[in-house]
């Protein structure tokens, strides 16, 4: 059970405008600084900040991922001009690294904000409640951007590819690095001395701000930028070249302003969709087949309308024949009347009030014939529902087993006129 989220030194966010203005005050404060702005999205507000290599001790393995794949696919790199480049690549296909994703576009980081997670059980007055969690957009301004072939991030990708389970003193890093011509004998011999140990180890316990190669079109449309976390612990001992270095993790909070966004779950879908009408969506920000799919499925949900249930011919069943004729007023007032019996067995009291009133203006004539008015009736009754509980799915399935039960009752009537010979 998760605690409520602590609003008060925080920006809350309802709308894509609210976001924008709310940026364009962040970027007016910025006192001339010359430092960019960095913003990372998540869904949900009690993640940590971590890259994926922190999580569930793979910092332990983390050699073997790198080395393995370039060992059995070295096709997949060739011409990759850095280790840097080779771990932005395992990270764009789901391996585990320590890049920690964030974008130059803070419309991108709301998108990922506004993903819906799911229902979580909070703790609310001392009594569990579930609902869909906050998302929140953290941003930092600390950092001058770096490039993959910089001396400082390559040494780093450098150690994280290096089993420092085994050969781990200074002195054993320095002569690997030396090898893999990162660094030169004088460099080498200058971090051995006490004096300048130091420069070695502000090197590897920085964090890196890197402009990647744009190797892939995702990267390029969510205007990715990733944080290169190094976070290296050094036991110094009684020399430095016997001195310990060990692979650690940390939260990565601090990096990030105290003062961030935040996005209550119930606000999120409609966010989203401001988004897309910025074409900011899963289709423009994945170019993948799959997330197309995804998109263009997502975007016409809304258009749904009622379908009946499959029901298989025998000699003998009752044909709806909308040949016959129908009194519109007489089937008007049978609804009506039914409906009011039928639906509260499963609706409020109030809830039936409220939906007949919904429906009567839209029984006009020949409406059960028509998809697009049986259509307009779920949709008023959908939008009912989501108004009073904040949750579009519960909403569409509270309309879809409404229409259900209309639809019986237009059939009923039906039947018994056929039945009556009218």
């Amino acid at each position: 059970m998760y605690k409520e989220l602590e609003t008060d030194n925080l920006i809350e966010i309802d709308s894509v405008s609210s976001f924008i203005e709310a940026i364009k005050e962040l970027r007016e404060s910025a006192d001339g600084t010359s430092t960019g702005l960095y913003f990372r999205g998540q869904e949900v507000e009690f993640w940590d900040i971590e890259p994926s290599i922190f999580r569930n001790d793979m910092l332990s393995i983390e050699h073997k991922l790198m080395q393995i794949p370039l060992q059995k696919i070295p096709m997949e790199f060739k011409g990759f001009d850095s280790l840097f480049d080779v771990m932005t690549k395992y990270q764009h296909y789901g391996m585990c690294t320590r890049l920690l994703d964030l974008t130059t576009n803070p419309l991108v980081a709301l998108y990922f904000a506004c993903k819906i997670h799911g229902q979580e059980e909070y703790e609310i007055e001392k009594n569990p409640v579930k609902k869909e969690p906050y998302g929140v957009v953290y941003y930092t301004r600390n950092y001058y951007p770096s490039q993959p072939t910089d001396k400082a991030v390559k040494i780093v990708t450098a150690l994280a590819s290096y089993d420092l389970s085994k050969e781990n003193t200074i002195g054993m890093v320095l002569d690997k690095l030396k090898m893999d011509n990162l660094i030169d004998a004088a460099t080498k011999d200058s971090w051995l001395k006490k004096e300048h140990v130091g420069e070695f180890i502000k090197i590897i316990q920085k964090n890196y701000m890197v402009v990647p190669t744009y190797t892939n079109e995702r990267l390029q449309r969510q205007n990715g930028i990733f944080l290169l976390a190094s976070m290296f612990s050094v036991s110094i001992g009684t020399s430095v070249k016997d001195s310990v270095i060990t692979k650690s993790k940390n939260n990565l909070r601090e990096e990030f302003d105290s003062r961030h966004f935040y996005i209550k779950g119930e606000n999120k879908d409609s966010i989203l969709k401001e988004l897309d009408l910025y074409n900011i969506n899963e289709a423009t920000l994945f170019p993948e087949l799959e997330h197309q799919l995804n998109y263009i499925r997502y975007a016409n949900a809304d258009f749904t309308q009622s379908v009946t249930e499959f029901s298989r011919y025998e000699d003998g069943n009752v044909v709806m024949d909308f040949n016959i004729y129908i009194d519109d007023n007489e089937l008007n007032k049978y609804i009506i009347d039914e409906l009011k019996i039928k639906l509260c067995n499963i609706v409020e009291d109030e809830d039936t009030q409220e939906i007949t009133r919904l429906i009567e203006p839209e029984l006009n004539i020949d409406w059960y014939k028509r998809n697009n008015s049986k259509s307009r009736i779920k949709n008023l009754i959908t939008e009912y529902y989501f108004n009073k509980n904040k949750n579009r799915e519960e909403a569409k399935s509270k309309a879809n087993e409404i229409m259900a039960v209309l639809n019986d009752e237009v059939k009923a009537f039906i039947e018994s006129k056929q039945k009556s010979g009218e």
